[in-house]
Formats: structure tokens, C-alpha cells, sequence
């Protein structure tokens, strides 16, 4: 099944997970303590809440004990110290990532199928009592049969980066995890006003932009509204031409075309953080001569970045992080 469409070659990818078991323990471990389980007292808030999502406005009981998660709303719900009893498949290559800190908990998660084929059985056998899908709008995600297993359901259609960031604050709200949400996002923001502050000088120096590549003669540019131009935008970074554009947060080009990053003193090319290496696609741009012929690739400033589809703020904690890492070493 190819779901490589939408206006996210991306955020579509999330739906092709095809990994026979759950790997998502892939990504090492930093010694942090694993998530608590949903139905920790302290996650309850003092009645049922109602939370908007895009299939409606559904309400979700006050204790919630086991969570049922779909796509990215699994590292949504880790990063709030959350432990879903069981998620759709993730793999090494699939863009939703998890953080090394997360893998004890992940390792512990129940599959339920890949992708948007979910096994109905497997998760009725979980006995949720929320269950929460975060994935591009462009599939059939089955919310009326997981609606028939008599959990609420929470629903939220992705079709643009900053989706995503609003989701988890609204999953937060449902778990009972608004302090959480508000600690990370506090940090996401100081992180991001301290990076602005100390390196002014190189970041209104410099030219950024997001490239990568599925392969069939075409490469992707990434804007400042897409998952990492978001992030940034928020430490105070400038863009070349072809990212400043917003209109769309990614813009597909033929390899003809490379030489749209032309002015573009840093390139970020996305790479998978369990391996540490950049995808072969994205790779075999280095073969064309006009790549080779860009300033930031004679200046040795093409740069791998992880969690090139950051879709949550523990993530986006981390690409600041590297943004960091570049800027020293300018």
C-alpha cells in the first residue's frame, strides 16, 4: 500500500509502517526512569473532561488507566510521562521517533497493527478506556470502529507541522497531564529564547534551509513552517529564499532544480536517530554535480539533523539542542 501522498510526503510515511514487530525500543536508553501509567492519581483531574477534536467534541472520564495510541500520538502521550498499553507499529525509519530516554517504556507497549491497518481484535482486547489517534487527514484511520469498541475516541486529522503541536497539548488536557505539557513547552521556550539571545550575531549571519529526498528524480525543501524550520524560526534563524517561502511548510523540486539552495549557508538533511544515518534518497543527492557545486556543500555545512519531523516539543527540545551544536561550531 502506497500512502506517499498529501501534502506531506512525511507525515504520510507515518501511515506505512510495516515493521513485523515493535521496534520502537530502537532507540537506546539515557538511564531515565519509564513512564507512569496512565492511571497515576496524580494524572486525574476532578471530572470528565470534553476535548475537541477533529471528530467531534468527546468527552473523557476523569481516571483514565489505559490509553490505546495510533501514530504520532505515542511519543505525544511518553513525552507527558504516559505508558499506552498499546500502539500501532513504529519502526527504525518511520518518522515518528522517540527519544533514548523513552525506551524502556516503549519496550513495554503492546503492537496493534501497522500503520492505519489496525487489528480491531487486538485492541478490544486491551480494554482501553481512551483511545487516541494523531495521523494525516489524507487516511482512513477507522475512527468508527474504534469508536464501536465503546472507548472515547479522540481524534486529531494532521495536515500541516504545527497540527501536531496543538494535538498534544490537547492530549495533555485529556490525560490529566496539562502541568507536564506546560513544563515542556516553558522549556521548548526558554531553550529557544536563550539560543536567540546568545548567538544573535551568527544566526543573522548565516542562511538555513531543510532538504531531503524520496528519490524518483526529485528533492524536498523544507519551509519555516515545517517541522524543523518551526523550531528554527523560534531560536531566530534566517532562511534562504527557497525555505523563507511559507506558503507550504515542504515544496517539491526536480534534482534539476538544486540549485535553489544556492544561498543557503547551512543545509540540514534529515537522519534516522536510531541508526545515525541519513536516509539513502536524501544520500544520493551528494551525486549530483550541481549539489556539489552549493556554497553550503563546498563550506562543508550540510548538516544531519534528528527528528527531522519533530511532531511534539520533547522532540523539538532536541533539535534546539543541535541547532545549538551547529552555531558553536560556526
Amino acid at each position: 500500500m502506497n500512502t506517499r501522498v498529501l501534502t506531506s510526503r512525511r507525515i504520510a510515511a507515518a501511515a506505512t509502517a510495516a515493521a513485523a514487530v515493535l521496534s520502537l525500543a530502537a532507540c537506546g536508553s539515557d538511564g531515565a526512569k519509564d513512564a507512569s501509567p496512565a492511571g497515576d492519581a496524580k494524572a486525574s483531574a476532578a471530572g470528565p473532561k470534553t476535548i475537541e477534536a477533529t471528530n467531534g467534541s468527546i468527552t473523557v472520564p476523569a481516571k483514565i488507566e489505559r490509553v490505546v495510541t495510533v501514530s504520532y500520538a505515542t511519543g505525544a502521550l511518553l513525552d507527558l510521562g504516559v505508558q499506552p498499553v498499546g500502539t500501532s507499529t513504529l519502526d527504525e525509519n518511520n518518522p515518528v521517533e522517540l527519544l533514548p530516554s523513552q525506551k524502556d517504556a516503549a519496550a513495554k507497549i503492546e503492537p496493534i497493527g501497522s500503520g492505519i491497518e489496525l487489528n480491531i481484535e487486538k485492541i478490544a482486547s486491551l480494554r482501553p478506556d481512551l483511545i487516541v489517534v494523531e495521523g494525516a487527514s489524507a487516511f482512513d484511520w477507522g475512527i468508527k470502529k474504534l469508536e464501536g469498541l465503546g472507548a472515547p475516541v479522540l481524534y486529531f486529522a494532521v495536515d500541516k507541522p504545527v497540527d501536531l503541536l496543538n494535538a498534544q497539548e490537547k492530549i495533555a488536557t485529556a490525560v490529566g497531564k496539562e502541568a507536564e505539557f506546560k513544563k515542556l513547552k516553558s522549556d521548548y521556550d526558554a531553550k529557544a529564547a536563550k539560543i536567540k539571545a546568545d548567538y544573535a550575531g551568527k544566526l543573522n549571519s548565516v542562511k538555513w534551509t531543510i532538504a531531503s529526498s524520496y528519490g524518483g528524480g526529485e528533492f524536498l525543501v523544507d519551509t519555516k513552517s515545517s517541522w524543523v524550520g518551526r523550531v528554527l524560526a523560534d531560536a531566530g534563524a534566517q532562511f534562504s529564499t527557497a525555505s523563507a517561502d511559507d506558503k507550504e511548510h515542504e515544496v517539491t523540486y526536480s534534482t534539476e532544480k538544486l540549485d535553489v539552495l544556492g544561498d543557503a549557508d547551512i543545509i540540514l538533511v534529515p537522519k534516522t536517530v536510531a541508526t545515525g544515518e541519513v536516509p539513502q534518497d536524501t544520500k544520493d543527492l551528494e551525486k549530483q554535480p550541481s549539489w556539489q557545486n552549493l556554497k553550503a556543500v563546498k563550506a562543508g555545512k550540510v548538516v544531519p539533523v534528528g527528528y527531522a519531523t519533530t511532531d511534539r516539543y520533547g522532540t523539538s527540545i532536541d533539535v534546539l539542542n543541535q541547532i545549538e551544536t551547529v552555531l558553536k561550531g560556526l
